[in-house]
């Protein structure tokens, strides 16, 4: 089913509160959610509100309508489309703890990261490449203040997907975006103690780029990000196991 446009006013705030109970599993997999009647007398609004909120999130894999049955919830871990990666970190309720969904989202940058590195080095062009180290020159300024540092790295690995100009690749690494943001919030202190050669790193990886070498900059950014992460997760398993 093509994906809608994203609805506005009295249908997107139906749509919100029903996508967050979903993926927060108050509406489980198989479940048959409420009647339009119950739903419209639940939010105060129209049936019409009901049903374009419906057929929202059964554009999106979240819900699907069956004769005589109405709408079904899916599995969204199954089904789902990118639009659902904010609503999985920001509202969701899982049958793991938050350091595991941290975890999760780390691989996932990782994958992105090093995808994005493998198209620069392929399809960037010199002036592109350029622009990039001057990101880099200021997210390592902000060395001092972890925070703005963790998302000016995002950003940098953005741009690199960016300068591709693969678009399809461009949009995914977009839509990651929201979400990541406020993991590196979670993860911007002990990513900070554990990145003492990151301004090294960065370099040896865009010298890795600039000399057209793809798989050798995705090897050195894998062994990175692979140290970095580990360190991360002990961190924050060991903070949440004494809180």
């Amino acid at each position: 089913m093509k994906v809608m446009a994203k609805p506005v006013g009295a249908v997107l705030r139906v749509a919100e509160v029903l996508l967050q109970r979903i993926v927060s599993e108050e509406y489980s997999p198989g479940l048959r959610l409420p009647s339009e009647v119950d739903l419209a007398a639940e939010f105060s609004c129209a049936r019409s509100t009901i049903r374009e909120a419906l057929r929202y999130l059964a554009s999106l894999n979240l819900v699907q309508s069956r004769q005589g049955s109405g709408a079904v919830v899916l599995d969204y871990r199954r089904e789902g489309t990118l639009e659902l990666m904010a609503p999985y970190f920001l509202h969701g309720r899982f049958d793991h703890p938050l350091p595991v969904l941290v975890s999760e989202m780390l691989r996932t940058r990782t994958a992105l990261a090093c995808e994005a590195a493998r198209l620069a080095a392929r399809y960037a062009r010199p002036e592109s490449l350029s622009a990039i180290r001057k990101k880099i020159e200021k997210a390592h300024e902000s060395r001092a203040h972890p925070l703005k540092h963790a998302l000016e790295e995002l950003n940098i690995f953005r741009a690199m997907t960016q300068a591709s100009a693969v678009w399809p690749a461009v949009w995914f690494a977009n839509a990651f975006m929201e979400p990541m943001r406020e993991v590196h919030a979670l993860v911007a202190e002990p990513l900070a103690a554990v990145q003492p050669d990151w301004l090294d790193t960065m370099n040896t990886l865009m010298d890795l780029i600039e000399a057209r070498k793809a798989e050798e900059a995705v090897a050195h950014l894998h062994r990175y990000f692979d140290r970095v992460d580990r360190q991360i997760e002990e961190g924050l398993t060991s903070l949440f196991s004494a809180s």
